[in-house]
């Protein structure tokens, strides 16, 4: 009996996942975004070598291209972009079109039901980034030569997936308590302005780095280099906020040694100085990060679980 049931409740989340994944890919929404950044990625692997080309500058290998671009969307919007077009109405709009009341009132779970509508939308996303990781590999290898660590490729895109449900676990508890898709995405933009506008300030000019490792979004800037000296042909610089999980992950698992600066900017008279913020291992970075990421979503998702639930007593 017990076997039964289980079979029961399997068959049922797979259909739920299935009615959920294939409508995410059938929303116009989500196929636009995804054609617009499938359209800056393809600028960023060829727009370079064809201004070379046409300005007759010998085109000169990269190796390095396929990892510092295959787990950050540039610019971070269109992470965020991609995560509304995939989930703001993933629960709201059930409320707008009216079908939450049947949908409550089925037979099955409906905590089934949520999860299904999650994990949807996780296995939309990742596939968009397993494409777009092929492409720019593939890309890659033909423009600029033989690249090096791709066997961290798929580290960084499921890095990538994960940052950018950290802003889909925003947009979802919005959708839930609000009830209304277009609250939903105004909020998250509002949210996406807020942490990148004033966290921008916060970092550089008051040196606040500490607080923007507790926020979604780009976050601080680390580097190899050091503040205030001559950058070195070597040296990398990314992001190291929910927004650049993908490129932390795999720096770390490239390096766990790594030692990595962050750096203000002061004003010595009228001239802008840049000093020293703070300093830290690449393994703490790349902890905290998916630490603050996994917080984010769980708590999020919990809080939208929580508030369907009572919209289910309510209705």
């Amino acid at each position: 009996m017990k076997e039964t049931r289980r079979g029961g409740k399997l068959q049922a989340f797979l259909a739920v996942l299935r009615y959920e994944f294939l409508w995410n890919l059938r929303k116009k929404k989500t196929i636009g975004l995804f054609l617009i950044v499938f359209t800056f990625v393809t600028l960023r692997l060829a727009l370079f070598p064809l201004l070379d080309y046409f300005s007759g500058v010998t085109l000169r290998p990269d190796p390095s291209f396929v990892f510092d671009n295959v787990s950050v969307l540039q610019p971070t919007l269109l992470l965020f972009l991609l995560a509304i077009a995939t989930t703001m109405n993933t629960i709201s709009g059930e409320f707008e079109s009216g079908t939450i009341i049947p949908l409550l009132t089925k037979p099955v779970s409906k905590g089934l039901v949520f999860t299904g509508k999650i994990v949807a939308a996780f296995l939309t996303l990742l596939g968009a980034y397993i494409f777009l990781a092929v492409y720019t590999t593939i890309g890659g290898l033909i423009i600029y030569g033989p690249q090096n660590n791709l066997e961290l490729v798929p580290a960084g895109v499921l890095g990538l997936t994960a940052a950018t449900m950290v802003w889909a676990a925003i947009v979802i508890a919005l959708g839930t308590l609000s009830k209304n898709s277009m609250v939903a995405a105004l909020g998250g933009f509002g949210i996406y302005l807020g942490t990148t506008i004033v966290g921008a300030i916060l970092t550089i000019y008051l040196g606040a780095t500490s607080i923007l490792f507790y926020t979604p979004g780009d976050g601080p800037t680390a580097t190899t280099a050091t503040c205030g000296a001559v950058i070195e042909g070597n040296a990398t610089s990314f992001i190291t906020g929910t927004n650049g999980l993908g490129s932390v992950i795999m720096n770390w698992i490239l390096n766990p040694a790594l030692s990595v600066n962050f750096c203000g900017i002061r004003f010595r008279g009228n001239r802008p100085e840049t000093f020293a913020l703070s300093a830290e291992s690449i393994s703490t970075v790349a902890l905290r990060d998916i630490g603050v990421g996994v917080v984010y979503i769980i708590a999020l998702f919990v809080v939208s679980w929580l508030a369907l639930r009572r919209t289910q007593i309510t209705e």
